[in-house]
């Protein structure tokens, strides 16, 4: 079981792979259109009141390419015979914890809670002026918590499927690795900024 959910890479065959990484885009996607999510760069997600059934999509899409392009040239840096599928694979498979967050904003239940936080904080007010209650308190917690648990997970799968795909070794490559998905971050609100 740990190795179906941290490293899937090295058990199953690169086809299965890539067919799952389509799969979970597609009804990833989807999930972001049903629960208003929006994928709106390469570690974020956000809840909007409303979106179209193409703008989830779209944004995988850019969250995808943006990280695939910067692993892949990575790779080819730390490991010439790095192919394309093997570097997209974990790209795609490892958004999943992404798009399992949707499901906390079912019948915009995180989305509500946020506005009401939001709406209760001004500038005139003093700490002991707020008025949250103690339960949207504790659920906002209880989602940043598990936000940063899944943050997590999505960076451990893609580090072990960059790390099958290229034979990448040591702390070089380990911070490389790591300023690839900055970048790739960047990327990706760059495009977004020039598409809105």
């Amino acid at each position: 079981m740990k190795t179906l959910l941290f490293n899937p890479f090295e058990k199953y065959a690169e086809n299965k792979l890539l067919l799952f990484g389509i799969f979970i885009t597609l009804a990833g996607s989807y999930l972001g259109y049903l629960f208003q999510g929006r994928f709106d760069g390469v570690i974020d997600l956000h809840f909007v009141p409303s979106t179209t059934l193409f703008e989830p999509l779209a944004d995988n899409l850019i969250n995808i390419f943006s990280l695939f392009l910067l692993l892949f040239l990575l790779g080819k840096y730390i490991n010439p015979k790095t192919r394309v599928i093997d570097t997209l694979t974990p790209v795609m498979i490892a958004r999943l914890p992404f798009y399992l967050l949707t499901f906390f904003n079912y019948q915009n239940y995180i989305s509500g809670i946020t506005e009401k936080l939001i709406a209760s904080i001004d500038l005139q007010n003093t700490p002991t002026d707020l008025n949250i209650a103690t339960s949207d308190l504790i659920i906002t917690l209880l989602f940043s918590g598990i936000s940063i648990l899944f943050l997590v997970w999505f960076v451990i799968l893609l580090f072990n499927g960059f790390k099958v795909a290229t034979n990448s070794r040591g702390i070089k490559n380990n911070l490389l690795f790591a300023g690839a998905i900055i970048l790739a971050e960047i990327l990706s609100k760059i495009i977004f900024t020039f598409l809105n």
